[in-house]
């Protein structure tokens, strides 16, 4: 990270990223409120997501079946999750078909069941502080795709359901009340079976079994004679190659009926004796999982659908539907559950989206959480376009009207999206100027000195100046060869002469850009710093003699040993030689301030995974004569920058640490004497923030660029 002269926090970015979340400790009261909510499972290729509240404290959490793992999320009650906490399974892939939830050990705590491709059902029992023990396996039969729960001999102990595909059965598992099951038995249904649910369909107070069979196309169901067996199945037409069954009272005649998802949507009215009418069929618009809920309040039982986008048909009271809202979700939404997770009465969904994003070609996924507004709409995220891949963001008042607008630098099309903001947090469309370079670096100053603002673009070889109109709108760009690689900017008036300096990086050195005061710089003047590669640079006043100074970290030399480097500043454009210090692992991103209030620079680095496996923030305070003392140091997983700001408006320093893997950021609340607490993670978020106040309400924002656009993150602090 770089700051400027004129306080715009200046960053490169490079990962598509989505909306923000924050939820912080108690004692701040800090929050970021996005419309549509992501958050990283840590794990990949979720496949069901299931609502419970396994830590007793009365908000909803999530569950979520990966491949390998259970990853589990701790509610906040305001529509966050806290940073995913990940429990193994026992076989390869964890949690293929589905989830199902229900305290099997009677302790009060609810346990989780996960159906695992190896022929097994995993119980994993929760120990109620939100955490979970190893798990305790029970074969079932082959390939199980569902699991559900229900008391099928009535002795008040749950007992479990699983649909196996490759065998066309399903295996029914009488619990023991202490977490343990009885051998599966078996029972027939249809072909290839893939969801199971658990409902009185003959009204006899014993619970049956209606099965989704997904090569029959048809639904089997099977009445429980009340002792843990079921009849032989009966099955209905159900169109074609269901594969998800959910049970209401579509029509609101006291019956349960069934609604079934396939390459359609079929309703099946139940008549009350286990018998169902013909399917009436609706077209979704998608197909996937399903869940049922009364989204609009209308007393009337509405129906979702996930299967890439949320679906959601909103029932007419008589077992028809209206016509499908198509609403967005996460990359590969595939799971739903709902939940109210805001605690504001209005159902929301989750979804778990297999195809959260790439790394090392391993898919690790997300679940998104789309807060419902109570009328059957849900919200959506609040992004904006920008260009064909963001490389870089600034935040700086373009238009001189007072409200924060953004600049974003295109690296793929050689130019700039300037998104003019309203004040409220929204932005009008972007203006699309040419840069002259495909911008992969990115600094606002006044470099004409006529005070409006000016950007800076490089793509580390050639440097664009565009020099602002004070409309919103920019000259030509002006394009020099400084003469060396220039890379990740930072501006600042290097030489006391009240005209804005460039200072970037090279492949072993520093280079310093002297404005000219007219929009133009002299050739770069370079120090080295071989043998070690900058890799981020941050500028500050670190001796307090008045002079600006430089300070960076390094690429490893030797391998594995990381260290930043100080240099002092002469002021008059010239610095002293680097000083070179200890970093510990080598470092990916630096930030600086003042984090416990003695009036002297501090600096903050991350340890990300590029690097090693460390995945740190580390604080290191000033002493005032350009060297620094190590204070702080939390683990954040994989991080890519730290931002600094104050996110709860107590006049200190915090620092905000993500992106990276988990697609999260950590806030850290600062104590005012170089610690901090926290951190509180939220998420998801790409590999850089910029900070600003875009709606006007004196609390700092954030905004992330990534893929084509870039998403707005508001602060939610509470006074």
């Amino acid at each position: 990270m770089q700051i400027s002269n004129n306080g715009s926090v200046l960053l490169c970015a490079g990962l598509a990223v989505s909306r923000l979340l924050l939820a912080a400790p108690a004692r701040a009261h800090v929050s970021f409120m996005p419309a549509r909510h992501d958050f990283a499972t840590l794990g990949f290729n979720p496949n069901s997501v299931a609502v419970g509240d396994f830590n007793g404290d009365g908000v909803l959490d999530l569950a979520v079946a990966n491949y390998f793992n259970v990853s589990v999320l701790l509610g906040n009650g305001d529509g966050s999750f806290q940073v995913a906490r990940i429990f193994p399974t026992d076989g390869w892939p964890g949690g293929r078909g589905s989830m199902a939830v229900g305290d099997f050990n009677g302790d009060g705590v609810l346990d989780l069941a996960v159906t695992i491709s190896s022929n097994t059902v995993s119980v994993l029992l929760g120990n109620g502080d939100g955490s979970f023990q190893a798990p305790r396996n029970s074969a079932v039969g082959t390939f199980p795709q569902s699991v559900a729960v229900g008391d099928f001999n009535r002795d008040g102990v749950p007992d479990l359901v699983v649909a196996n595909s490759s065998s066309n059965n399903v295996s029914v598992l009488l619990g023991n009340g202490d977490g343990s099951f009885q051998p599966a038995r078996n029972f027939a249904a249809g072909s290839s079976p893939g969801s199971v649910v658990v409902g009185d369909f003959n009204r006899d107070g014993v619970p049956d079994l209606a099965v989704a069979n997904n090569s029959s196309n048809n639904v089997s169901v099977l009445l429980g004679n009340g002792d843990g067996s079921f009849q032989p199945a009966r099955n209905f037409a159900a169109g074609s190659s269901p594969g998800s069954v959910v049970v209401g009272d579509f029509n609101r005649d006291g019956l349960p009926d069934l609604a079934v998802a396939g390459a359609a949507f079929s309703v099946l009215l139940g008549n009350g004796d286990g018998t169902f009418q013909p399917p009436r069929v609706f077209d979704p618009g998608v197909r996937g999982s399903m869940a049922v809920g009364d989204f609009n309040g209308d007393g009337k039982l509405d129906v979702v659908v996930t299967g890439g986008a949320v679906s959601l048909l909103l029932g007419n009271g008589d077992g028809t539907f209206r016509p499908p809202r198509i609403f967005d979700a996460g990359v590969g939404a595939r799971g739903v559950a709902v939940g109210d997770f805001n605690g504001d009465g209005a159902l929301d969904l989750v979804t778990a989206n297999g195809d959260g994003f790439v790394t090392d070609d391993i898919i690790f996924g997300t679940v998104s959480v789309l807060l419902g507004s109570g009328d059957g709409s849900f919200q959506l995220p609040q992004s904006f376009d920008s260009g064909v891949t963001p490389g870089s963001m600034a935040v700086g008042d373009f238009n001189r009207d007072g409200v924060p607008d953004l600049a974003v630098a295109n690296s793929s099309s050689n130019n700039v999206s300037v998104l003019l903001g309203n004040g409220d947090g929204t932005f009008r469309p972007p203006q699309i100027l040419d840069a002259g370079v495909g911008g992969s670096y990115m600094a606002v100053g006044d470099f004409n000195g006529d005070r409006r603002l000016d950007l800076v673009v490089t793509d580390g070889r050639t440097v664009s100046v565009l020099l602002g109109n004070g409309n919103g709108t920019f000259q030509a760009p002006r394009i020099f060869d400084p003469g060396v690689g220039v890379g990740s900017l930072a501006v600042g008036d290097f030489n006391d002469d009240g005209v804005p300096d460039l200072a970037g990086i090279g492949v072993v050195s520093v280079s310093f850009l002297l404005g000219n005061g007219n929009g133009s710089f002299q050739a770069a003047r370079s120090l080295s710093l071989a043998p070690y590669q900058p890799t981020s640079l941050a500028v500050g006043d670190f001796n307090n003699d008045g002079a600006l100074d430089i300070v960076t970290v390094n690429n490893p030399f030797p391998p594995f040993v990381g260290t930043g480097s100080v240099l002092l500043g002469n002021g008059d454009g010239t610095f002293q030689p680097a000083r070179i210090w200890f970093s510990g692992s080598p470092a990916n991103s630096l930030a600086v301030g003042d984090f416990d209030g003695d009036g002297v620079f501090d600096v903050a680095w991350t340890i990300g995974p590029e690097r090693d496996y460390h995945n740190r923030v580390i604080v290191a305070l000033g002493n005032g004569d350009g060297s620094f003392r190590w204070t702080f140091g939390a683990t954040v997983f994989h991080p890519n920058f730290v931002a600094v700001g104050d996110f709860n408006g107590d006049g200190l320093a915090d620092l905000a640490v993500g992106g990276g893997l988990a697609l999260r950021v950590s806030v850290f609340l600062s104590n005012g004497d170089g610690s901090f607490a926290g951190p509180s993670s939220f998420g998801p978020t790409g590999p850089v923030a910029a900070t600003g106040d875009f709606n006007g309400d004196g609390k700092l924002d954030l905004a992330t660029p990534g893929g084509l656009g870039v998403s707005v993150l508001i602060n939610n602090t509470h006074d």
